[in-house]
């Protein structure tokens, strides 16, 4: 799913868009880089991660996964 996101001096997300609603992102608990992409694990304040991928050659971002709220 393709997805808006806002980043902090162009590198780590702050915040991104699914539907009409805004998530700030608490937390970013993960990195990866790959050839063609790069992955983010990150904490919203609900509880709630998120997978947010970026492909490097186009900058489209994607939700590439979803994480239950903790209990």
């Amino acid at each position: 799913m393709r997805i808006q996101v806002n980043c902090r001096d162009g590198a780590d997300p702050s915040s991104f868009w699914l539907g009409e609603k805004k998530l700030h992102v608490l937390r970013v608990l993960e990195r990866t880089a790959e050839d063609d992409q790069r992955r983010f694990r990150v904490k919203v304040a609900d509880g709630r991660e998120f997978v947010l991928r970026q492909h490097l050659a186009s900058g489209e971002w994607t939700l590439a996964g979803v994480a239950p709220r903790a209990a």
